[in-house]
């Protein structure tokens, strides 16, 4: 039998070592080499798919591989973030989240199925206001009319949301803590079903992201009562902001961005950071969204990790402040 000394098999490995450390540089600086997947924890049709759609197409370009987008919708968008959690960290499955899923959901869900550590930040994309529409059928113009309607018949009104934990169900929540007031959650699989809904009459209200609502309010077909932010929207120049309909100290904005397994290496994520950044640089994906009340940022991943740092923060405190509860 053939005998290695220890000496020879260490040599042997620190000589294999560097040809393993070249290889995974080589594939990082080639990276991508085939389509990149983007999931989306919302249903098709919705902002996160709209702002993910809107994107697409340059990221394409830039990363020269196709981008095909997943959605993945249900549990307040649990269920899509955390089959994005668990993918491999190589850079071909980016998961897209928002304030619900990484600010909110951790502090509602005893178990949303993920953890926010196991998420790496990749592109802050957007800051968004929410807007509060009502079906035609509510005989209120404005927040403070409806306000009067809803304090005057506790529980005859309803608002419909993106689902349990997501931001519009808190924006709907504190609203109804701040002004007093008793009106019905009704969660849906995403803020489009629940549009659609609205549409239908089944329901009074939705808090809903602007890119999805807004061309239902221009159309007539819904109304809008108020904006959620701290100044009126460009877009909606005349509808107050639900602190100027009564609800004083009333603030609430949120925000979109882009995630990859924690791991993956530094030199992919900032190849689809650079990527999603150019996209929002682009002048017609940049104007759809700040007519649509969604302002794009495109910062890296430093200043992504530092906003959930911050965010995370805020919301733990604020959700049991409020005693925000899944229904």
């Amino acid at each position: 039998m053939t005998r290695i000394s220890r000496r020879a098999l260490l040599q042997a490995g620190a000589a294999v070592l560097p040809l393993s450390f070249a290889g995974r540089s080589f594939a990082q600086d080639k990276f991508p080499t085939k389509p990149v997947t983007l999931i989306v924890p919302q249903p098709a049709g919705g902002d996160a798919d709209v702002v993910c759609r809107s994107i697409q197409s340059k990221m394409q370009e830039v990363l020269g591989q196709a981008v095909v987008i997943d959605n993945r919708a249900g549990a307040g968008g649990n269920i899509g973030t955390a089959l994005g959690a668990k993918a491999a960290p190589d850079g071909y499955t980016v998961t897209f989240v928002n304030q619900g899923t990484m600010s909110l959901n951790p502090w509602l869900y005893p178990n949303p199925g993920y953890k926010v550590e196991s998420l790496a930040p990749v592109t802050w994309l957007t800051s968004i206001d929410l807007v509060i529409i009502a079906n035609p059928s509510v005989p209120a113009k404005n927040l403070k009319e409806f306000l009067e309607l809803a304090k005057k018949d506790p529980g005859k009104f309803t608002c419909g949301t993106a689902g349990n934990g997501s931001a519009n169900h808190i924006a709907g929540e504190m609203l109804k803590s701040m002004a007093k007031v008793d009106i019905t959650h009704v969660p849906y699989k995403g803020g489009a079903p629940a549009i659609v809904a609205l549409l239908g009459g089944e329901i009074s209200t939705v808090v809903a992201f602007p890119l999805a609502a807004l061309p239902h309010i221009k159309a007539g077909k819904l109304k809008a009562l108020a904006v959620t932010g701290k100044n009126r929207s460009k877009a909606l120049p005349d509808v107050p902001t639900v602190a100027e309909s009564g609800v004083s100290g009333y603030e609430f904005a949120s925000w979109m961005g882009l995630t990859v397994p924690k791991g993956t290496p530094d030199a992919v994520i900032q190849k689809i950071s650079a990527a999603a950044s150019a996209a929002l640089k682009e002048k017609d994906v940049a104007e759809k969204l700040s007519a649509g009340m969604t302002e794009p940022v495109g910062a890296g991943p430093k200043e992504f990790a530092e906003l959930i740092q911050r965010e995370n923060e805020r919301w733990s405190k604020l959700i049991k402040q409020y005693g925000i509860k899944i229904d």
